[in-house]
């Protein structure tokens, strides 16, 4: 069976969550999303608040990780994030830390309905987690929250 990529970027870099989610997934390589900066918006009532999403602008870019797992989990993965309603999934390419451009599946909230607002402590610590996890700017992650802390 065929596996298919998928890009992380919110909670699923989370080790644990993912393997929970996904426990065929295999962690292929830290990547990034061009012409897209990170944004926290919507309600996730497991988190109580907002959750990250991606939005298009152009020179920005955000750090993910690529997940190889299998058709079946990605249709599980769907139901986790809310697709089609909280999240929408989509095929876009992104850039793995080899410099290769790859074709992977993500999910993004849907454009008209992306509201910014900072997320719950307890979501933007397991975001911080993996950010140190992975060598990803922790900063960066903190100003997209546009909170100061």
């Amino acid at each position: 069976m065929e596996r298919v990529m998928y890009f992380a970027y919110g909670s699923n870099l989370d080790t644990r969550q993912m393997r929970s989610r996904c426990p065929s997934a295999e962690a292929e390589a830290r990547a990034v999303l061009p012409n897209h900066a990170l944004a926290f918006a919507g309600f996730s009532r497991r988190w109580g608040g907002a959750v990250a999403t991606v939005v298009r602008i152009p020179g920005e870019q955000v750090k993910g990780l690529l997940y190889r797992l299998p058709p079946d989990e990605l249709l599980d993965l769907d139901r986790h994030e809310g697709c089609p309603l909280a999240y929408r999934r989509r095929l876009m390419l992104v850039t793995d830390e080899h410099g290769h451009r790859r074709r992977a599946q993500l999910y993004q909230q849907p454009i008209g309905r992306v509201v910014p607002w900072a997320p719950q402590s307890d979501y933007l610590r397991v975001l911080q987690r993996a950010y140190r996890r992975l060598g990803f700017d922790v900063g960066r992650l903190t100003a997209a929250t546009g909170v100061a802390r």
